[in-house]
């Protein structure tokens, strides 16, 4: 497991700056939030792919993302129209169900703002280190105990999951049940008693895990405190400096001006 969902490249996203990738992401957000076009929101969604692939992130993980958003975008498309009967065009009634030409067109548009919006975040998460995301927040006003705060949970996520694996096979290899199938006579039991056992059985792997991460604790506590964490009177310093370079302020200027001339097409049409 890896809570790190940054995909390793050199590609101009990779380059840009965090903050300018920030920007972009929130402007996408917005944007495909307050529109209600479905044209607009498909090409917003169009812009994205190419951005990531002409960054050189793998088509594979693109499809992952697909992959995850898929029964969400399904059901959103499927069940809108039976909860929003809205609309005088009718195409087709049977009952209190009604379909519509406007809420028809407004599942497409929730059905393609989804992705969007995923996407929207995943132009920063894949294309920006740990360390470059949590630098990029705190330079713009995150207090620098948040940002710590964030990356140390980032970084023992993967760690805790792994400890919680080993734990598990070693249990498992002392004869623990962890899938409370079958009683002490074989017979299957049923779906409730199943998951009560299954809990009770994850009891003693839990205890295991949450007394290494006390300890964890205490061992990170101290290696920050010999750090100067909470010292006074001192100025912070970081690693890895952010500089704007001239492919930052023209990816900027880029996404100003096309922000810029979403709100002047989206005013025109009001």
């Amino acid at each position: 497991m890896d809570a790190d969902l940054y995909v390793p490249g050199d590609g101009w996203l990779h380059r840009a700056d965090p903050r300018v990738k920030f920007l972009i992401t929130v402007v996408m957000l917005v944007l495909c939030l307050v529109w209600r076009n479905w044209a607009f929101i498909l090409d917003v969604l169009i812009i994205e792919h190419l951005m990531l692939i002409t960054d050189g992130v793998p088509l594979k993980r693109i499809g992952w993302v697909w992959k995850i958003l898929a029964v969400i975008i399904v059901f959103i498309v499927v069940l809108w129209p039976i909860f929003d009967p809205s609309g005088t065009h009718v195409l087709w009634q049977w009952g209190w169900l009604k379909l519509t030409r406007e809420n028809l067109v407004m599942a497409a548009v929730m059905g393609l703002r989804i992705p969007a919006l995923g996407f929207a975040c995943f132009l920063t998460l894949f294309t920006t280190s740990q360390t470059k995301l949590i630098r990029g927040l705190t330079s713009l006003g995150m207090p620098y105990k948040a940002g710590l705060t964030l990356a140390t949970a980032l970084r023992y996520i993967p760690v805790f999951f792994s400890i919680f694996q080993s734990v598990s096979a070693a249990q498992r290899a002392r004869g623990l049940d962890l899938n409370g199938k079958k009683d002490a006579t074989g017979k299957k039991r049923n779906v409730f008693v199943r998951l009560v056992d299954r809990f009770k059985s994850y009891l003693p792997i839990i205890i295991a895990v949450l007394i290494r991460a006390y300890k964890m604790s205490q061992s990170v506590g101290w290696a920050m405190e010999s750090r100067g964490l909470n010292l006074q009177g001192v100025r912070r310093t970081y690693r890895i400096q952010l500089k704007m370079r001239l492919s930052d302020w023209i990816i900027l200027a880029v996404t100003v001006a096309a922000t810029a001339g979403s709100i002047w097409l989206m005013l025109w049409q009001l």
